[in-house]
């Protein structure tokens, strides 16, 4: 039955071609065609033999009805392979160079048409016009509507173009090299010259420049068109085209140069200004948009505003000194119960806190003070989040870890200058509320963060150390993260915290806590195979502090007898499998090893091969072998150095007796 039913299809098709062949009254074909034109892409023949002849009629009403028929046939995804002819796209292109006058007028708008639709989709319709040299004609026909009052012609113009090249990179490439992009420019800048914009026809241009940035996101367009797209956006009301100005503007802020436009023209307070005004029109009700549309336009603006301030010109542009007008806007917004307005004012802050003296003047205006308020806020929101799951909260938990994140972030880098550390170890305020936080911390991206905030503020202060040290829950979280190595930001940050801390211990017995808490000295075992040799080298000078502490003769006057020490130290090196470790680092890093990191390691590797179940377990690991083959390969090794890794090895060879 099938069968049947294709052989009649295909015979009807070859029936209605012969018929409308064989119309000879002129009056007959139009109406045949404005029959076509009527039913559109319901029509189920397919006369594309016949179209392509009566496009290239003598009679200009034939041609106009005849392309109008493609155009609407077309609309039909099945018929546009179809149609997609050279034979038929060639002569629409011809009569798109014509002049534009009101006799043709109507016959430019159907080839428009007819062409914006074949390329809908279509990748052959859209190669054809390439094969045909048509991107030239399609956009030069666009720049001759420029001022013109064929407005119509514009619009379908645009929409063709933007059909073509969302096709992808080649066909985006082939409308850039056709000047598109100037012609762009120059339509938006005449509609922010109407007192009433064309929105459709913004939209169009905007798209347009859109796709292009998606099909090649290196591209950078040339400042007077990212001017005329923050002009549109301090002109316009309308959310679609904020939305796609928004769009642009954080795709071409990618580029250093457009962050810095956008520090100069007033980009960033047109930003945070329409921010402003979505968040009140939104919360009273007068917004024409439900809340996800409210939502992401919102996401894009609070992002361009980020993005901006990464760049270093922009970000000391609109610091101004503490003056300036974004950057007070941000200080404001750390009070707003909004939460997208509240997470950017945090990570502005985070990004202006990179420069030393604007840490300075913010830790003078209680910015600090602010960050750890809020800090405190959202982390007990997570806390009562974990402990209720089921009871309603008024805020979601991804929103509660990204704050949290965000704000540690800022209080880590406003802590890296020297005198902000004092300043803050003497406050006394920010160190128990990290540490207490710190067990209750289940995300690793909030932990990372923690992690790294509380080591900016054991950096050179011993009282901080002291607190993390004498802190059993803090430190066993500490340990816990250091081998959760799924988490590649957290593992990495723990061990360093526990390094620099014994850094600042070294003078004081708070390094038995360490010592006490299972988990810690594994910790830095396992950085000694770090991929970057500070990390490995700060592993090493923990290690051999606690070595040096740990294993040394206890004095008469020692409170607590220090074999203790030495005993746990000992069995967590072999719990932790310190030979393997040592191999490992040796055998990776044989020929890059920086000399002094190799020196710290032999200093390590001296102390603790005099143990025997330490010097057994080097042995067990081939930790002399592996040496042998690091003194062999070095010709940058002084002969003191080389004499000392002999040394090693020998200890290890006459202490490696099993007992």
């Amino acid at each position: 039955m099938d069968a049947i039913a294709g052989t009649t299809t295909k015979k009807s098709t070859s029936l209605e071609t012969l018929v409308i062949q064989n119309i000879s009254n002129v009056n007959d074909l139009k109406t045949k065609l404005n029959e076509i034109i009527r039913i559109g892409k319901e029509y189920e023949f397919d006369v594309s033999s016949c179209l392509k002849s009566l496009i290239c009629n003598s009679d200009h009403e034939i041609v106009l009805l005849s392309v109008q028929a493609i155009s609407e046939l077309v609309k039909c995804e099945d018929k546009r392979v179809t149609y997609s002819q050279k034979e038929i796209i060639q002569p629409i292109l011809n009569y798109l160079e014509k002049d534009l006058t009101s006799d043709n007028i109507g016959l430019i708008k159907q080839c428009c048409r007819a062409l914006g639709n074949l390329c809908c989709d279509c990748d052959q319709a859209r190669k054809i016009i390439l094969d045909c040299d048509g991107v030239p004609v399609i956009v030069n026909l666009l720049k001759r509507t420029l001022d013109t009052e064929f407005g119509e012609i514009k619009m379908f113009t645009s929409k063709t173009l933007l059909n073509f090249c969302i096709g992808g990179q080649q066909f985006s490439e082939a409308i850039v090299q056709g000047n598109v992009v100037d012609v762009l420019k120059n339509i938006l800048n005449l509609e922010l010259e109407k007192d009433d914009m064309d929105d459709d026809m913004v939209s169009t241009a905007l798209l347009i420049l859109s796709v292009i940035n998606d099909n090649t996101p290196e591209f950078l367009y040339d400042e007077a068109v990212n001017t005329a797209v923050l002009n549109i956006l301090k002109d316009t009301t309308n959310i679609e085209i904020s939305e796609l100005c928004l769009d642009h503007l954080h795709a071409q802020a990618e580029h250093d140069s457009v962050k810095t436009l956008l520090a100069n023209e007033g980009g960033v307070q047109t930003v945070c200004s329409r921010l402003e005004q979505f968040t009140q029109k939104h919360e009273a009700g007068d917004l024409n948009a439900d809340d996800s549309e409210v939502e992401t336009i919102m996401k894009q603006a609070c992002d361009l505003v980020i993005i901006v301030l990464t760049g270093d010109e922009a970000m000391h542009i609109l610091y101004k000194n503490g003056i300036g007008e974004v950057y007070l806007t941000m200080v404001k917004w750390l009070d707003s119960p909004n939460y997208n307005l509240l997470t950017t004012a945090v990570l502005a802050i985070g990004n202006f806190a990179r420069q030393d003296d604007y840490c300075a003047q913010m830790m003078d205006d209680k910015i600090f003070d602010k960050l750890l308020d809020i800090f405190e806020i959202y982390h007990g929101f997570a806390v009562r989040m974990r402990k209720e799951p089921d009871v309603p909260h008024p805020i979601d938990s991804a929103t509660v870890t990204k704050i949290q994140h965000a704000v540690l972030s800022a209080l880590r880098n406003l802590t890296v200058p020297v005198a902000n550390k004092r300043v803050a170890a003497a406050q006394g305020r920010a160190a128990p509320i990290f540490l207490s936080a710190l067990p209750h911390i289940e995300d690793h991206h909030v932990a990372y963060k923690l992690l790294a905030a509380i080591r900016m503020l054991v950096d050179g202060q011993e009282g901080v150390a002291k607190q993390l040290a004498s802190d059993s829950s803090a430190l066993a979280s500490v340990a816990k993260w250091g081998h959760a190595g799924e988490y590649a930001g957290a593992a990495g940050e723990a061990p360093r915290l526990l390094a620099w801390a014994v850094k600042q211990l070294r003078h004081h017995t708070h390094w038995r806590h360490i010592v006490e808490v299972d988990g810690c000295i594994s910790s830095l075992v396992n950085m000694l195979v770090a991929s970057h040799s500070l990390m490995q080298n700060e592993a090493i000078l923990a290690l051999t502090l606690l070595a040096i502490e740990s294993l040394k003769r206890p004095s008469p006057d020692t409170e607590q007898p220090n074999f203790d020490y030495e005993k746990n130290f000992i069995a967590q090196l072999i719990k932790s499998e310190i030979g393997k470790h040592v191999s490992v680092l040796v055998d990776t890093n044989c020929a890059k090893m920086p000399v002094e990191v190799a020196e710290n390691l032999l200093a390590f590797l001296d102390i603790t091969s005099k143990k025997n179940k330490v010097a057994f377990d080097y042995k067990e690991a081939k930790v002399p072998e592996s040496l042998k083959k690091f003194s062999d390969s070095r010709t940058d090794f002084s002969d003191d150095l080389k004499a000392c890794i002999a040394g090693v090895i020998l200890a290890i060879n006459d202490n490696c007796k099993s007992g």
